[in-house]
């Protein structure tokens, strides 16, 4: 009698509480046709689009950074047919973020350079822009609603892209709507700029330290006091049973 309430009892408190997640908005990109029904919103800004798309990954060019060899979001030079590569995974409305953290490479001995922009938007619009605004001069950059906050591989740099999976961390601390914008210029004329990404792994709450295992959060306040008043029950109950009885007539 005394196991059977105990286990249920506790059973009980796994159904209220549910089970506890580190992090937030863990995304491993199993499959990534599900994204636009989880909020995911997918645009092509460049200049020509090109017959390419995001797609899932191949486990025949490398393996996923985590989980089954082809989740992850691959993306590519061929997504434009022009000199402007301008395409946008905008992700879902997320509330308030503390930092974005996703895993990110390219391929290996890539010779063409690539570009990752974190963009955000403060006021949660998703109006998106084509990343360059001047052409040819190129001197000006439209994101939209969006404003970049972090990009990999900046300038551009021939082999500046990492070519094994890489961690990103970039700091946010505000509500809005965040978005990863594959920005390539010069892809169809020198220095033909311009390869695939792939992205992995992506989350939200503060980074863990490498090597470091990220902690899992306490309880919260209600599942405190539901926590500490069954604890006390089957304190009672434990005592109840083991307390000496008189022996019946």
């Amino acid at each position: 009698m005394k196991k059977s309430l105990i286990w249920g009892l506790m059973a009980g408190l796994g159904l209220w509480l549910g089970p506890a997640k580190a992090g937030g908005l863990p995304e491993d990109f199993t499959n990534i046709n599900n994204l636009p029904n989880d909020g995911w919103t997918f645009e092509n800004r460049s200049d020509l689009i090109g017959d390419a798309f995001w797609s899932q990954g191949f486990a025949n060019l490398f393996p996923a950074h985590d989980g089954a060899s082809d989740s992850y979001l691959l993306g590519g030079v061929g997504q434009t047919a022009g000199n402007v590569l301008c395409d946008w995974v905008i992700l879902p409305d997320l509330g308030f973020v503390e930092q974005l953290n996703f895993f990110t490479r390219t391929q290996s001995n890539s010779i063409s350079a690539d570009r990752l922009m974190i963009v955000h938007s403060p006021s949660g619009g998703i109006n998106t822009g084509p990343c360059v605004a001047g052409d040819p001069v190129r001197g000006g950059q439209d994101f939209g609603d969006f404003v970049v906050i972090g990009a990999v591989n900046p300038n551009l740099q021939a082999g500046g892209y990492p070519e094994q999976w890489a961690e990103v961390n970039v700091p946010v601390n505000a509500s809005g709507r965040l978005a990863l914008v594959y920005f390539v210029e010069d892809v169809g004329q020198p220095p033909f700029n311009g390869n695939l990404i792939a992205l992995d792994s992506l989350g939200i709450g503060p980074g863990a330290p490498a090597g470091t295992p990220t902690a899992v959060p306490g309880l919260t306040g209600i599942g405190l006091v539901v926590m500490s008043g069954l604890m006390l029950l089957l304190l009672w109950w434990h005592r109840r049973t083991m307390e000496p009885r008189e022996p019946e007539a």
